[in-house]
């Protein structure tokens, strides 16, 4: 293979390694966005077939059993009766109820019409006439009878008005000193701002990130750093993915881990002494104690020098 198509090759590699990462980016950025965007189109497609269905359906006859209809506060006109007024034995020319029957009872709601009576048993109190048996009497005679326990009392609720009141008037003051909360609490997931998410299942927190890997991860565009556990009381601080974890301070790196899990310091202070690499006897002055070594090691030559004082060096380590 030429080295143009090896070069090919590997820049093609780069290319789709750097699209899948950001493809995967910008899916766990948006996909709590996407996971609502699509719940609410699936429930009013469904809502939509449903109402379509039940609107145009048509039950076949005798398709559903009477047990399955509640006949609870039923009520059938008479008029939806073929026949009911041509009965025999009975000839309905009201237009209102005038006789209701009762369990143990028969109450006529205006005067009695009849040729003959005739009764096993017929009691009728002194004071009580006839044509006083009306509706209205009989049915306080029969509410008189009737046992009604005692409501028991309800208990006075306790007025929390001026509580609201109170609380309420705390909001406005604060809303109106300032435009940001003190304290928020939520029992459930969480997203502030499209940045910061939170959730109480897997006690984890994601920064631009909907899916967080450990107790806290941060992505950074395509960069990923987490802070969680490693193994049984071991912590963690790196990434999960092959990238270089810089560690440094005012801006400029002292410490480079590799994704290899090699460590590059290029200036070490050790103990006091400072510790760095040349290819030659050095000839700035440094601290004595300080060592310098040899960055192209060869036979008769030093492992490298140590500081005597100022600008007096001394060779260590000859190489045989």
């Amino acid at each position: 293979m030429s080295a143009q198509a090896a070069f090919k090759d590997s820049l093609d590699e780069q290319v789709n390694n750097l699209l899948e990462s950001y493809v995967k980016d910008v899916v766990n950025r948006n996909f709590y966005l996407i996971n609502k965007h699509l719940t609410e189109r699936i429930d009013q497609v469904l809502k939509a077939s449903i109402s379509e269905k039940i609107t145009d359906w048509e039950f076949p006859e005798c398709s559903i059993p009477s047990t399955s209809i509640n006949w609870q506060d039923f009520r059938l006109s008479t008029s939806a009766i073929q026949g009911y007024k041509n009965l025999t034995g009975v000839e309905d020319l009201s237009n209102s109820v005038e006789l209701t029957i009762l369990d143990g009872a028969v109450v006529a709601e205006n005067s009695i019409v009849t040729k003959h009576v005739s009764t096993d048993s017929l009691e009728v109190a002194s004071e009580l006439k006839l044509s006083d048996l009306t509706f209205n009497s009989l049915r306080d005679r029969i509410v008189n009878t009737i046992n009604i326990p005692e409501i028991p009392k309800i208990p006075e609720q306790k007025d929390w008005s001026f509580k609201i009141a109170e609380l309420d008037a705390k909001i406005e003051v604060n809303q109106s000193r300032q435009e940001h909360l003190r304290q928020l609490e939520v029992s459930g997931e969480a997203l502030l701002s499209d940045v910061l998410y939170t959730t109480p299942g897997n006690k984890r927190v994601g920064i631009n990130t909907l899916d967080p890997s450990d107790a806290l991860t941060v992505w950074d565009q395509e960069v990923e750093v987490v802070v969680g556990k490693h193994a049984n009381q071991q912590g963690y601080v790196g990434t999960r993915r092959r990238q270089d974890l810089n560690i440094g301070a005012n801006n400029k790196v002292g410490i480079v881990i590799t994704s290899d899990g090699n460590v590059r310091i290029d200036k070490l202070r050790l103990m006091g002494r400072t510790i760095s690499e040349s290819d030659s006897v050095p000839g700035f002055a440094a601290k004595t104690g300080d060592i310098v070594l040899n960055s192209k090691p060869k036979p008769g030559a030093y492992i490298g020098w140590i500081c005597l004082d100022g600008i007096k060096w001394s060779g260590f380590g000859k190489i045989e």
